[in-house]
């Protein structure tokens, strides 16, 4: 992948090289392309959105089994690749500011929001994309009518958040903001070795080091989500497998924990590693239904507002 889209008399180019007039995409507040995906229902209206926002280091279009089955219950799934992820444009595994990430999420749901009013729309993030959904709805609670995580970036995990760790970072992101400090370890991403395979084959994935400014942003983003969780008002379903190694399910307790949401639900599985929708085959089929039934029970019921908070067994 390259660090930059091209341009030419057609307009710009994705980094790998397509004409984004021959793709579905938005521009950014600061003016960068983002590849767009939406999967829409074949044989009925929509009755009801949700966005996915993918995590670091891979795109969104490794969603479509779980766009697919949600689309059988009636939903419009849609997503964006991030800043310099997938077919977007931008420095790959670099971002300024974490915020960025979340304005963007923010810029497309209200689009739309806007081409489907009427209906409740919902928002499932996955690790970073966890932390980017929560603090949107943290920023905006009426848009969204409830959230999904998987694996949630909440808390980092001991090994990457050493005090040492953490100054180098600050320190490398000072002077050399796109320094690599560290790479996804695919080891921990699941137990099944074939969807391990096609996480480090896929082409559309960045599999060089992640950045020293990106690692301060999304320690930041981090802690902001820690220190504001009492403003967090939106239901909730937390998912998290409590083998993951990347991304502690620690994370996703706090979350439920402190969050002063009526609504919420948190589920950690036995054995699994960070890739819920990634697993071996079985409990990936699991997650999905858990998902799928948790927001279809929320659209029958027109958006619940007063739940017994509920703790999966």
């Amino acid at each position: 992948m390259s660090a930059d889209s091209g341009t030419s008399v057609d307009g710009p180019k994705t980094p790998q090289g397509v004409f984004y007039s021959k793709l579905p995409h938005l521009v950014n507040s600061t003016g960068q392309y983002l590849f767009c995906k939406y999967w829409e229902p074949q044989e009925q209206t929509p009755r009801a959105l949700l966005m996915i926002v993918h995590g670091v280091a891979e795109h969104c279009q490794r969603y479509e089994e779980i766009a697919t089955e949600l689309n059988q219950e009636g939903v419009l799934v849609f997503a964006h690749d991030h800043v310099g992820h997938g077919q977007s444009q931008g420095y790959p595994a670099d971002i300024k500011s974490f915020d960025e990430y979340v304005q963007d999420v923010l810029q497309h749901a209200d689009k739309m929001r806007g081409a489907h009013p009427g209906i409740p729309l919902f928002i499932f993030g996955h690790s970073m994309g966890g932390a980017i959904a929560v603090l949107a709805a943290m920023e905006r609670p009426t848009l969204f009518a409830g959230v999904v995580l998987t694996a949630p970036a909440i808390i980092p995990a001991p090994e990457t958040a050493t005090r040492f760790r953490v100054v180098a970072a600050r320190v490398l992101a000072s002077i050399l903001p796109r320094f690599e400090v560290g790479k996804v370890d695919t080891s921990f991403t699941s137990r099944d070795p074939a969807k391990v395979k096609a996480y480090e084959d896929d082409p559309l994935i960045y599999h060089g080091g992640l950045r020293a400014r990106w690692a301060v942003q999304i320690l930041g983003a981090m802690d902001q989500i820690r220190q504001r969780t009492s403003s967090f008002q939106v239901p909730l379903l937390a998912l998290h497998g409590d083998q993951d190694k990347l991304s502690l399910p620690e994370g996703a307790q706090f979350l439920y924990d402190n969050a002063p949401v009526a609504d919420k639900q948190i589920q950690i599985y036995p054995g699994l590693y960070h890739e819920l929708l990634n697993e071996v085959q079985a409990d990936a089929e699991t997650v999905r239904r858990d998902i799928v039934t948790w927001v279809t029970e929320r659209i029958d019921n027109n958006t619940i507002v007063d739940h017994t908070a509920v703790k999966l067994s």
